[in-house]
């Protein structure tokens, strides 16, 4: 079980979706060392100086596990519709 600690950091967040495989990684920027499952798809990635921080993480298929509440944030704004690239 992954163990949470919560401390304030002024680092930004980093965030960078790679398309071709759904997945979605969030980091505060610092190196990441090990990572450790929190459930399906889901995965922490713990600080390499400090293994007890969670620095990151990534997010497989987040595209269906997001959408419904992506869905919701823009439903709650009047955003009816969405642009797309293409």
């Amino acid at each position: 079980m992954v163990k949470s600690t919560v401390k304030h950091q002024e680092n930004k967040a980093v965030v960078k979706y790679y398309a071709d495989t759904e997945t979605l990684c969030i980091s505060n920027g610092r190196p990441m060392g090990e990572g450790d499952d929190v459930c399906k798809d889901v995965v922490a990635f713990f600080d390499r100086e400090n293994p007890s921080e969670v620095v990151g993480l990534t997010i497989e298929c987040a595209e269906e596990v997001l959408k419904p509440f992506v869905d919701a944030i823009l439903a709650k704004h009047g955003v009816t519709e969405v642009a797309t690239n293409g």
